[in-house]
């Protein structure tokens, strides 16, 4: 049976790669832009011809505008202005979807981001306004873990690297991590909101 993924595209340049695996294997993938023109009118689409949604694959926006090193003057409206849009229009996509993802077979949220949205393992000393938003994505990812996952939501928290070799970001989205109900809680993987690269190294969020 396909599996039926919604990609909300905001650019990232990991999308088209991710997607096409998906494709190949056995996912039905539909793709949103950013700006969510249409949306309504796509989970219409989605709702009457397939009735689910089983993954919601998110990405980080790599086209926030720089705004220099961190110890120099920045303009902080405008850097909540960017933060507020990122951080809005990932919960809007979520919530939108929840209908359709409460009906998937694997309720499965998923985020291409990087490295550099870590608090504690960036060391980038630069453009602020991205790694702030990034982390939030990070922390907005958390409050939906602990709101979804006692209904059986899984989430994939993925950082992609550029020829690195490891597993795919597609491969990574589909896998399933150590569950085992009568194991305490804490044992399982699918227990815990982690990010990983693509040799699965945990990177504290």
């Amino acid at each position: 049976m396909n599996k039926i993924v919604l990609c909300i595209d905001n650019g990232n340049h990991h999308l088209e790669e991710t997607k096409k695996y998906l494709s190949l294997h056995d996912c039905k993938v539909y793709t949103l832009n950013k700006d969510g023109q249409n949306r309504a009118a796509l989970l219409e689409t989605i709702e009457q011809e397939e009735g689910k949604i089983d993954l919601l694959l998110l990405e980080i926006d790599e086209q926030i505008p720089q705004d220099g090193a961190v110890g120099e003057k920045h303009d902080c409206e405008r850097l909540l202005e960017v933060l507020s849009q990122q951080i809005n229009s990932a919960q809007e996509a979520i919530e939108t979807a929840l209908p359709l993802l409460r009906r998937g077979d694997l309720k499965r949220i998923g985020m291409l981001t990087t490295k550099d949205s870590s608090i504690g393992s960036s060391k980038e000393d630069s453009n602020y306004g991205q790694h702030m938003a990034w982390a939030g994505l990070n922390m907005l990812g958390k409050l939906y873990f602990n709101q979804l996952r006692p209904e059986g939501f899984t989430f994939r928290w993925y950082c992609p690297e550029e020829n690195g070799g490891g597993m795919s970001a597609g491969e990574y989205l589909l896998s399933g991590f150590c569950y085992d109900a009568g194991e305490p809680y804490q044992h399982s993987d699918e227990n815990r909101f982690v990010m990983r690269d693509a040799h699965l190294r945990e990177i504290v969020w």
